[in-house]
């Protein structure tokens, strides 16, 4: 199988993406909600409160593995009345959904990713969260394995990256601003998302405003052999079966 570094998406090559891991422009995904981009930068929310944003690419093949990273800045808005006693809300998700490009959750808590089904993805917490978590079906409350990742009350710049191969979802994460890392795994089935699957972030706020951006994403989406439809193991089978009559007759006739 030919691994490409290309992203792909319902059959087209969108972005190249070289071995030097050129970066996603932003300014190709649809946005919903509070989230807006530009070419370099993705701003899920804006600095209010009560805030859910999500932006996703166009559909790829779930019959796929793939590697990623990005850089993570969630900065507080100095015109919160809550400001620098209360600790930056409320996070953002790395996700993968079978729902659309306009998928979006629920703000505060929920990260703009709660209620989403469909999904897997990656959920970056702070307030009084403040963990990692893997999850399923826009489950961020209750996804699991959970991990303390301290977001807390100051400015943050983590750095992830997250892998799919052979049926398990890896990750890590650093904040650069409190030298904590974490990394975890668990064992997840891509294709029960659908036949197409859409990647992408999400973020939220409730009582607590930030800004909460992602910068230098790569992605590389490597599609995986075609598995041969019904139909085609139909024909194949009987092309076998022919070519087995074909020997049989000539060991009859020698």
């Amino acid at each position: 199988m030919h691994v490409s570094k290309y992203l792909l998406a319902a059959g087209l090559v969108l972005a190249p993406l070289s071995a030097q891991a050129a970066l996603i422009d932003f300014t190709t995904l649809q946005t919903n909600g509070s989230a807006t981009a530009t070419a370099t930068d993705l701003s899920l929310t804006d600095g209010l409160g009560g805030e859910a944003g999500s932006a996703f690419l166009s559909a790829v093949s779930s019959h796929s593995t793939f590697s990623t990273s990005f850089k993570l800045t969630l900065t507080g808005n100095p015109n919160n009345p809550a400001c620098c006693n209360s600790p930056i809300a409320d996070g953002i998700t790395f996700i993968v959904q079978g729902n659309g490009q306009g998928a979006l959750g629920t703000g505060g808590g929920g990260v703009g990713a709660d209620g989403m089904g469909n999904s897997v993805g990656l959920a970056l917490r702070s307030w009084d969260n403040n963990h990692a978590t893997l999850f399923t079906n826009g489950d961020v409350y209750g996804g699991a394995p959970l991990g303390n990742f301290n977001l807390g009350d100051q400015d943050d710049v983590v750095l992830v990256s997250l892998s799919y191969a052979a049926g398990v979802l890896s990750y890590s994460a650093f904040n650069t601003s409190t030298g904590v890392s974490i990394n975890d795994s668990m064992n997840f089935d891509l294709t029960t998302l659908g036949s197409n699957v859409f990647f992408g972030f999400t973020g939220g706020t409730g009582l607590g405003y930030a800004f909460q951006d992602i910068t230098d994403w790569d992605l590389t989406v490597t599609p995986n052999a075609a598995v041969p439809e019904p139909a085609t193991w139909a024909l194949m089978l009987a092309g076998f079966g022919l070519a087995g009559g074909a020997l049989r007759r000539r060991r009859a006739f020698a």
